[in-house]
């Protein structure tokens, strides 16, 4: 298996993600839930529906949605805690929150579900505010993993529980060749299309890039766990291109 820990490539310059992706997806929010099943070829929906079933969101509680964005999973988040729930969710780029809250606004029935403007890496709550915290597509995505697993470590009250949905690497070859031609000869292509589109290209150069230094599940899964998480297990959906994580707050 090609080792998914490993650096950038040698005198590849160090990019600031602190500054480069609030600036990204501001860029891409009016069209990212249109890019996202483009790129996926409608595939998030079988993910969300896998996340339903087996993320463990009780019903009534109090739910953190880390890096909200168009509050896509905060929408289901709210589906499944009920009308006795809330949702909070926090995200950096205040043009994906602008989608986000004309999406709550829509939404019908009425969802609990608050947005805020904040940092994965500094959260703007009280430690065990909540009762879960979840997060989708976005791990991959902060400056500083370990500590975005500890401040969502910290936000969670004892007992409570982390679901974390997020893109891996397959550990079959069959599915990782693909996979890999997928990302660095197919989505070119994709960004081609966006530019006749009108649509930002930015998205479809970063992803690659994103998922490049990202851990394999195990590895994941050991640094959650490192942040003090307990009960920690992880499912693959679909050969492993996603993997679904979840554990508990010891």
């Amino acid at each position: 298996m090609d080792e998914p820990t490993r650096g950038p490539r040698a005198g590849a310059p160090a990019l600031d993600r602190a500054a480069f992706i609030p600036n990204l997806f501001d860029r891409i929010a009016p069209h990212y839930d249109v890019m996202n099943l483009v790129m996926t070829a409608g595939v998030w929906r079988v993910w969300q529906r896998a996340f339903r079933r087996h993320a463990g969101i009780p019903p009534g509680a109090r739910i953190l949605d880390v890096g909200c964005g168009t509050a896509e999973l905060s929408l289901l988040l709210a589906a499944l805690t009920g009308p006795a729930g809330e949702v909070v969710g926090v995200d950096v780029s205040p043009r994906m929150l602008e989608v986000g809250l004309r999406k709550v606004a829509a939404a019908r029935p009425a969802a609990r579900v608050r947005l805020l403007e904040g940092d994965a890496l500094a959260l703007p709550f009280d430690g065990g505010a909540f009762d879960a915290a979840a997060s989708a597509f976005v791990m991959r995505n902060v400056a500083d993993l370990g500590r975005a697993l500890r401040e969502m470590h910290r936000a969670v009250r004892p007992g409570g529980r982390l679901a974390i949905l997020e893109l891996s690497h397959p550990p079959s070859p069959l599915l990782r060749i693909p996979y890999l031609f997928y990302f660095r000869r197919v989505l070119p292509l994709l960004g081609t299309w966006a530019a006749r589109a009108g649509l930002p290209v930015a998205p479809y150069a970063w992803l690659p890039k994103s998922l490049e230094t990202f851990p394999a599940a195990e590895a994941f899964a050991a640094a959650i766990q490192s942040a003090g998480f307990s009960d920690v297990r992880f499912r693959r959906l679909t050969g492993g291109i996603v993997c679904l994580h979840t554990a508990l707050r010891a």
